[in-house]
C-alpha cells in the first residue's frame, strides 16, 4: 500500500474522531458538593461524553465547610488541618487551571459553586476552556455570572429566566436511553419508577388505590432494593408486585403505564426511561422539562388528586394508551443520547472557535 493511501486513511480516521468529539479531549463537571448521587442529567451526559472517548472528571474542589475538623480534634491541630485543607484546595484549583486548554470544557451544574471557578487561572487566557453553566431550576437563577462563563444551557424549553445574565442561553433536551419496547399486548400493569422516598412510596400506593376504585383489575409493580421497605410497601397485597431493583427494565416491558415519582432533578430523565420502554408516564409536571415531555407523551398532574385522576384515565382508555405509545417513540427519538451529545459538543465548539 502506498504512503499516499496510508496518509489518506489516517486523515479520514482523524476527521471521524474529531467529528465525534469536536476536538474536545477533557470535560470537567462541577457538581453539587457532597451529593453522593449525581442527578441523572449529569450522569447521562458523563456517559455520553465518555463513550466518545472524552475524559470526563469532577472538579476536585470542595467547599471549606466540608473540610472542617471534628470538635474532638485539639484546637492547634484543627488550625493546621484548616491551613492544609485550604492549601490543598488552592493547589487543586491551580493544577486544574494549568491543565485545561481550548480542547477542554468546564460544565458547572450547581450555580452555588460558581464562585469556586471565578478566579481560576484560565480566566485571563485566550487559549482557555469553554465554561458552561447548566441550569434546570428557574427559581435558582443567579443574579450575575463570573466573567469566565461563556454560555448557559438548560434542558427547559423556555430560556427566558436566564436571559438577564448577559451570555447566550440555549435549550438542549435531556438525553434518553436507547428505546427497546416490547411489541404486542401487555398485562394491565403500572410500573412505579423512582427511586422513591418512603413518603413517595406511600403516595404511589394511595394514588393507585384511588385509581383502582374507578378502574379495577390492574396491578402496581414496584422495584425496590431494600428488603425492609419491601415488606412495608404492601407485600401482602395481591395487586402490588414487589421486584428487585435490577429487574426494572423487564418490568417496564411487561407493563402498560408508568407512574413516576422521584426527585425533581431526575423527573424528566425517568419519564424518558418510561417512554423508551413504550410506556406513557403519569407524573407531576414539576419541572419545565418534565412538563414538556408529558405534554407530548403522558399524563401531567399538579397535585395528588390530579395524579390519581390521570392514572385512572390512562388505565381506562386503551386507544389513548396506544396513541401515547406512538408519541413516546417520537419523543425518545428526538432525545437520543447521540443527538444530545452532538448538540452539546457542537455548541461548545462554536463558542470556543468564535473566541479564537
Amino acid at each position: 500500500m502506498s504512503t499516499m493511501h496510508l496518509d489518506l486513511g489516517l486523515a479520514q480516521t482523524i476527521n471521524r474522531a474529531t467529528h465525534v468529539t469536536r476536538g474536545f479531549r477533557r470535560i470537567v463537571m462541577v457538581t453539587a458538593t457532597g451529593d453522593n448521587r449525581p442527578n441523572r442529567l449529569v450522569a447521562d451526559l458523563t456517559d455520553e461524553f465518555s463513550r466518545r472517548g472524552i475524559e470526563v472528571s469532577q472538579l476536585p474542589i470542595e467547599e471549606s465547610k466540608d473540610t472542617t475538623a471534628p470538635s474532638s480534634v485539639p484546637a492547634p491541630a484543627r488550625k493546621v488541618l484548616k491551613k492544609w485543607s485550604l492549601h490543598r484546595q488552592e493547589k487543586a484549583r491551580q493544577d486544574l487551571g494549568e491543565s485545561l486548554d481550548h480542547q477542554s470544557a468546564i460544565i458547572v451544574t450547581d450555580p452555588s459553586r460558581l464562585d469556586e471557578i471565578a478566579d481560576l487561572p484560565v480566566a485571563g487566557q485566550a487559549d482557555r476552556p469553554v465554561v458552561v453553566l447548566l441550569v434546570t431550576d428557574p427559581d435558582k437563577a443567579p443574579d450575575e455570572l463570573p466573567q469566565l462563563v461563556d454560555l448557559v444551557v438548560t434542558p427547559n424549553p423556555d430560556t427566558n429566566p436566564w436571559k438577564h445574565l448577559g451570555v447566550p442561553v440555549h435549550s438542549i433536551g435531556v438525553p434518553a436511553a436507547g428505546a427497546s419496547p416490547t411489541p404486542g399486548d401487555r398485562p394491565k400493569r403500572v410500573a412505579l419508577l423512582g427511586p422513591c422516598t418512603d413518603e413517595e412510596l406511600s403516595e404511589a400506593l394511595a394514588t393507585f388505590d384511588r385509581a383502582c376504585q374507578v378502574v379495577p383489575g390492574w396491578s402496581l409493580e414496584v422495584c425496590l432494593d431494600d428488603e425492609t421497605r419491601i415488606h412495608s410497601a404492601g407485600a401482602a397485597r395481591r395487586d402490588v408486585g414487589i421486584h428487585p431493583a435490577g429487574s426494572e427494565n423487564t418490568i417496564m416491558n411487561q407493563s402498560e403505564l408508568a407512574l413516576v415519582l422521584t426527585r425533581e432533578e431526575d423527573l424528566a430523565s425517568r419519564i424518558l426511561d418510561a417512554a423508551g420502554a413504550g410506556l406513557p408516564a403519569i407524573a407531576y409536571a414539576d419541572t419545565p422539562a418534565a412538563a414538556d415531555i408529558l405534554s407530548r407523551s403522558g399524563y401531567p398532574a399538579t397535585n395528588m388528586e390530579e395524579l390519581a385522576s390521570a392514572l385512572s384515565q390512562g388505565m381506562a382508555d386503551a386507544p389513548l394508551r396506544r396513541i401515547q405509545r406512538e408519541s413516546a417513540a417520537e419523543v425518545v427519538s428526538g432525545h437520543g443520547s447521540s443527538k444530545i451529545g452532538d448538540a452539546w459538543l457542537d455548541l461548545m465548539f462554536t463558542v470556543g472557535r468564535s473566541r479564537r
